[in-house]
């Protein structure tokens, strides 16, 4: 069946389905870093972390949410930024992976930001000391008082994916 198309109704339906999405902002070092509020969980200050043995640099051990042993990841560390001090990493935010829940610690926490998908440019090659494949693209964001009007979207299902054996 045809749809019937009356006058101007169709351009004012597609506008209403532009593509949206919802980010949590956030700051590690200078950098302005989003990820899509559909992986948050949670946003929390800094809990008490107990270091696990054995596990690689960037995982900082585990914390205790409610009852849920959750994994503490040292995002600096893990995409390679410098100054990976953590003492002014007072957040944690809970993100849901496919590997479960995951906690990165941060800076600090901007806010939400609703961006449009058309504002959402590739991510330039290794000028953001960041991995490209763990960029889903970047926004140019129009806030004067910050040195870097960067938004770096990370790719959270790139970030943590389970790791294959050789078996499989």
């Amino acid at each position: 069946m045809r749809e019937i198309e009356v006058l101007g109704i169709n351009d004012h339906i597609n506008e209403g389905l532009k593509e949206e999405q919802r980010v949590i902002a956030f700051l590690l070092n200078d950098e302005l870093i989003g990820i899509d509020i559909k992986n948050v969980t949670k946003i929390t200050k800094k809990l008490d972390i107990t270091p696990v043995p054995k596990t690689p640099e960037h995982i900082s051990g585990v914390m205790n949410l409610r009852g849920n042993i959750v994994p503490v990841v040292n995002l600096k560390k893990m995409l390679n930024l410098p100054k990976a001090d953590v003492s002014n990493q007072d957040f944690i935010i809970i993100i849901e992976s496919s590997i479960g829940n995951i906690g990165l610690m941060i800076d600090q926490v901007v806010g939400a930001i609703t961006i449009d998908e058309y504002e959402v440019l590739p991510a330039p090659i290794n000028s953001i000391g960041i991995d490209s494949k763990f960029i889903t693209g970047v926004i140019v964001t129009n806030e004067e008082d910050r040195d870097k009007n960067l938004l770096i979207l990370l790719d959270i299902d790139r970030l943590f994916v389970r790791e294959q054996s050789d078996d499989e």
